[in-house]
């Protein structure tokens, strides 16, 4: 099991009804929140080092990566 930190903190009471209106675990919740938001910050970060060093994505590159994400339909409709 992962180790943990008890930290308190400050939320507006319309968004902590309604985290609580959906979960019974709202630090569960926010966990899950922060995770993603580390995830994706990291590999902002992995995709700027490479752009660095190789260049910018092609269109087709992004064209592929978005067909690898969201399937072929959504990458057509966002092309």
């Amino acid at each position: 099991m992962a180790r943990t930190k008890k930290v308190t903190i400050t939320l507006p009471a319309e968004l902590l009804e309604s985290m609580k209106s959906h979960t019974d675990n709202v630090s569960g919740y926010l966990t899950e929140l922060a995770e993603r938001a580390e995830r994706r910050r990291l590999l902002r970060e992995e995709l700027d080092r490479y752009q660095d060093e190789f260049g910018a994505f092609t269109g087709e590159e992004m064209a592929e990566a978005r067909t690898l994400l969201y399937g072929a339909e959504e990458s057509e409709r966002a092309a």
